[in-house]
């Protein structure tokens, strides 16, 4: 037993005295003696109750023996080890609180009346200005942008060191590297660094493409990393790699204030290397300011540049342009239209423009005088243009008004819009000769703030008396709302009541509907006020019509609406408000239904009923979609059968029913109802809705029915497992609607016959999907198709026997051609299924009497030759 432990001990003896954990000079000098044992601890000795305990002897014969403990020593080590880090960790702490810490040197050795005012003065310097220096860990030094860059150098020096030291490749002469290209940067001292290769590969890659987005946002990571560790990177950066460079973010489809920081950056580095940025990248920059809402600063550098202008550093358009954009969005538009003008006086040529910022800047100042200055401008501006105005310049100009809250100038800006080219006398500068007396063609110098101001604003934006009707101001609304500019639209409805045109529930809906689908929560609550407030307004007429005389027994009306205080609302809303239709019902039920708020689904179709409106199919099919995108199939059957007792269904409603029959009928789903029809029993009920139909309804459903409609209609009866349902859906589809098969149809139907083949009747529904993927399956889809191709070649050797080529048919015909190869596949198997074959063609008629198309051809019956 001695001898196997003491190869232990020796070990032990080896390892703990070289801990290169503990110091040196710290260690013990004193050497165990040479048999002091160790055994290792994960032995397992038994019962936990068992004491073990060592012993030495001075020799193998001695009788002498001293107990000792083994792990004194580990003991005593692990215990010298814990004191050196507690004190690191001491030691750091006192370093994270910096140098002037409560805790630090520096402090401590100050008296302690002088340490508390110190103390106090750095407390209250950091509680006004903040740290100076934020606590810096290992995380924000090592993250994953180093981490990236150090694996990517270790693994390229890894593989040139393996390229290196292979000695089974042949020694190669070095490769003479490419030259140089002109806007590469190359150091001052020939060295190279990799993240300057990085850097020229990117700039190569953007000379050849520039809009490349990738190469642009790569461009820029490698010039900051350049810049952090090159010291000599930006002296080194040729004048036309700082130009690609600026080119590069100052372009693309990055945001704005990305554009504007790096741009930002850009200057700084510029001005930090003693370089000046050229006039047209500082008016790029100018304009990224503007872009990014920093107007005040983008003006103050703006003026500065203007010493530069006047002596033709730059592009002296561009820089007028801007300046007149700046100062008509800070709200100077006298300054900004001195600029215009002058601008325009000193070249003809120039882009007249440049006056519609100023026009809606003059718009939104207060006061008469503003009003009259901002249409002198704008007829100096259609005067200027003449028939070069365009629908972007009068939309530009409305809106602008619009916003601005300057209904009366934008109406007329509108009326001209209307007029143009259709009614010049209604023109406002038509209008603006004719109160003034002038003969002679108007000119833009003739046009004063003075002139305009003693005929009357008034006068001049007047509207025709063929424009004063809904109509008029509908249009005006759709294109509002189809430009985005919903806010603006529903400023129209405001300027309809000032004008003293009433407005219609559809003018509403379609702010209610455009509020919706702009998706944030102030829109959406204006459009649930503006709906609601419109379903009270029924509900009062209704009460009112109902209940003339009220009574103790006059039912308590019902209040649906409740203004929310502090919402800021339009103010047309706060007017009488149309009463609300089914158009208003069906708007806010989509929108509840897509939120999936059933309670408030619920309380909208009883408020319907308060409002005595007879609900529409549109209305009958969102209810029924929503049960349906809930699966719920019994419930969807039951709303169905009570509404289509009193509202016609429309395709859209059977198209639904349809989309639920998949549900039902797709065995590997959970979802099933017995009350649900067959797809026989479903396309009866739909056939039953077809015959009751006008003509004219006929041919609206046969317009209407689409070839989604008919793919559904056919899975339906695939997934049901019913051969002879889908040949009379086949032939009553296209006797119908006028739809033939394809190889969509053809596929479900292949699908069809090898499911039934290969899959047993009572399989589990966990265990369908599963079995589709089997090779027998796969084995029986390719003995289908073999099928079908077998029937295809016959029905061509058939053709050609009769002197035909499939390629001689036009497109009926062969339509009509592979609905016959389908529907013989069909008659074969179910004759090759059937236990009585001579009664085939009297289940087929039965099964066209049960789907409401009793009599329908149903194609040749086959022989015992046509069986394969």
């Amino acid at each position: 037993m001695l001898r196997q432990t003491v190869p232990g001990a020796r070990w032990y003896q080896h390892v703990a005295h070289r801990s290169p954990l503990i110091p040196t000079a710290r260690r013990p000098l004193s050497l165990p003696r040479p048999f002091s044992v160790s055994l290792p601890r994960s032995v397992d000795y038994g019962d936990p109750k068992d004491k073990i305990r060592f012993f030495e002897q001075p020799s193998l014969g001695s009788k002498r023996r001293v107990e000792v403990d083994p792990e004194v020593q580990e003991r005593a080590e692990r215990e010298e080890v814990e004191s050196q880090l507690s004190k690191l960790e001491r030691d750091l702490e006192v370093l994270k609180e910096g140098p002037y810490g409560p805790n630090s040197p520096f402090m401590k050795e100050l008296p302690e009346k002088e340490r508390a005012i110190a103390l106090e003065a750095i407390r209250k310097y950091e509680a006004e200005k903040g740290k100076d220096q934020p606590d810096v860990g290992l995380e924000d030094i090592f993250d994953e942008e180093l981490d990236e860059m150090l694996r990517e150098e270790f693994e390229g020096l890894a593989k040139e060191e393996e390229e290196d030291w292979d000695p089974r490749k042949p020694i190669k002469e070095p490769e003479r590297l490419p030259a140089k290209r002109s806007f590469e940067v190359q150091l001052s001292d020939s060295q190279t660094h990799p993240y300057i290769d990085r850097f020229n590969e990117c700039l190569r890659r953007l000379s050849s493409d520039e809009s490349n987005d990738g190469t642009r946002q790569e461009l820029w990571k490698w010039y900051r990393r350049c810049k952090q560790t090159v010291p000599s990177f930006l002296e080194s950066i040729p004048e036309e790699a700082a130009v690609m460079l600026w080119d590069s973010q100052s372009r693309g489809e990055a945001a704005k204030t990305t554009r504007m920081s790096h741009l930002q950056t850009l200057v700084d580095d510029v001005r930090s290397i003693g370089r000046a940025p050229s006039t047209s990248q500082m008016l790029m920059y100018i304009e990224s300011l503007y872009e990014g809402g920093k107007t005040d600063k983008a003006l103050e550098i703006w003026e500065a540049q203007q010493a530069d202008i006047s002596q033709g550093k730059g592009d002296v358009d561009d820089y007028w342009k801007l300046g007149v954009q700046l100062f008509a969005a800070e709200g100077d538009p006298q300054r900004a239209q001195d600029i215009a003008l002058a601008f325009l006086a000193n070249d003809k040529s120039r882009h007249p423009r440049i006056l519609i910022p100023v026009i809606t800047a003059w718009g939104r100042q207060p006061g008469k005088e503003a009003a009259v200055k901002a249409w002198a401008l704008y007829l100096q501006l259609k005067t200027f243009l003449g028939r070069d105005m365009t629908m972007e310049d009068y939309d530009a100009i409305s809106v602008g008004l619009l916003k601005a809250k300057r209904l009366d100038l934008a109406l007329a800006v509108f009326k001209d819009m209307m007029v143009t080219g259709k009614d010049p006398a209604n023109d406002s500068t038509a209008l603006y000769k004719a109160a003034l007396g002038l003969a002679e063609n108007l000119q833009a110098s003739s046009i004063s703030e003075e002139e305009v101001n003693k005929v009357s604003l008034k006068a001049l934006t007047i509207l025709p008396r063929r424009f004063q009707n809904k109509f008029f101001y509908a249009s005006w609304m759709k294109k509002l709302i189809g430009m985005g500019e919903i806010d603006s639209a529903a400023l129209v409805i405001e300027l309809m009541y000032e004008r003293g045109v009433k407005p219609d529930s559809k003018h509403l809906n379609g702010i209610i509907g455009a509020w919706l689908r702009e998706g944030n929560t102030a829109a959406r609550d204006k459009a649930e006020r503006l709906g609601w407030s419109m379903v009270q307004q029924r509900i009062d007429m209704v009460w009112a019509r109902e209940y003339p005389d009220q009574s103790p027994e006059t039912p308590a009306k019902p209040n649906v609406y409740n203004g929310t205080n502090g919402v800021r609302i339009p103010k047309f809303m706060q007017r009488t408000v149309p009463p609300a239709n089914i158009e208003t019902f069906s708007i806010l039920l989509i929108h509840y239904t897509r939120r999936g708020d059933d309670d408030m689904v619920k309380y909208l179709t009883k408020c319907l009923g308060d409002a005595r409106i007879r609900p529409n199919s549109y209305f009958m099919n969102h209810l029924l979609y929503a049960e349906l995108r809930k699966h719920d199939i019994r419930t969807l059957w039951n709303k169905y059968k009570s509404m289509s007792a009193y509202i016609r269904p429309d395709l859209e409603t059977y198209a639904c029913l349809w989309d639920c029959a998949k549900v039902q009928y797709d065995r590997s789903r959970t979802a099933f109802d017995a009350s649900f029809p067959t797809a026989r029993g479903l396309y009866s009920e739909m056939m039953q809705w077809y015959s009751s139909l006008t003509p004219r309804g006929k041919t609206i459903a046969q317009e209407e029915f689409s070839k989604d409609l008919y793919d559904q209609i056919t899975r339906c009866f695939c997934l049901s497992k019913d051969l002879h349902g889908t040949l009379v859906a086949l032939y009553a589809m296209k006797n119908t609607f006028g739809f033939f098969p394809d190889d969509d149809t053809a596929r479900m139907i292949v699908l069809q016959v090898a499911r039934m083949a290969g899959v047993p009747p009572d399989t589990p529904k966990r265990r369908l999907r599963r079995l589709s993927t089997t090779p027998r399956s796969k084995e029986n889809i390719a003995q289908v198709n073999k099928l079908l191709e077998l029937l295809s070649e016959r029905k061509v050797s058939i053709l050609q026997s009769q002197g035909l080529n499939i390629e001689q048919l036009d497109s009926h015909e062969r339509q009509q051609f592979q609905l016959e190869i389908l529907v013989d596949l069909l008659r074969v198997v179910i004759r090759r299924t059937a236990s009585k074959p001579d009664r085939i063609e009297d289940q087929l008629a039965a099964t066209a009497e049960e789907m409401g198309v009793g009599g329908i051809h149903l194609g040749p019956p086959l022989t015992d030759d046509d069986l394969v």
